[in-house]
């Protein structure tokens, strides 16, 4: 048999084969408006309030991203030392959805929306959510645990965040020249540009 005939047979028995696997590309990974809505509303208690409005809706932003982006069964890094391969779990939106309606439901329950709380009742709702998920630490990277972790620790471990954290431009986790990174960075000005 040629090469090309065996080439062209694997090729029709493999397109006659159910796709199952093909659904790892085509998840949902957005969430719904009135959930985005209230977890722009959480953002805004969770997040430092020295980012201001712009800089909370663009780290809400970059999270939604990654939420649009995930893709479930892909296989992650493993260590040295650690010949298993792990791969990502389902796509956490649908229990986001659940959570952020949770969190809408429990504000209004208090008297509104969960923006229009006072921040001792927000705090109190948020804490009430995070202790019954079991959340006892922001995760490196989002695992679904709840929303609200999640988002946090999306922000918290970005190179965005390091660079508010140190008021200076390093750029953490961004590909840079090796001659940039034996220089100090340059410093944020008042109004965090650079200097």
């Amino acid at each position: 048999m040629e090469r090309r005939t065996a080439l062209r047979w694997m090729a029709s028995a493999a397109a006659a084969l159910p796709f199952t696997r093909l659904r790892v590309f085509a998840q949902r990974g957005e969430l719904p408006p009135d959930a985005v809505a209230t977890l722009r509303e959480v953002a805004a208690t969770v997040l430092p309030a020295s980012l201001g409005p712009a800089g909370v809706a663009e780290a809400v932003d970059r999270f939604l991203a990654w939420t649009r982006g995930y893709r479930e069964g892909m296989a992650l890094e493993h260590g040295y030392g650690h010949p298993c391969l792990r791969f990502t779990p389902a796509s956490p939106v649908p229990g986001y959805v659940a959570q952020l309606a949770a969190l809408d439901r429990a504000a209004r329950a208090k008297g509104g929306r969960f923006a229009t709380l006072d921040l001792d009742t927000r705090r109190a709702l948020l804490d009430a959510a995070l202790t019954a998920a079991g959340v006892g630490a922001l995760p490196r990277r989002p695992n679904g645990q709840h929303v609200v972790a999640d988002l946090m620790g999306h922000y918290f471990n970005s190179s965005q965040a390091a660079d508010v954290c140190y008021q200076a431009h390093i750029g953490r986790q961004t590909c840079r020249l090796i001659a940039v990174t034996t220089k100090r960075p340059a410093p944020f000005q008042a109004d965090g540009g650079r200097r």
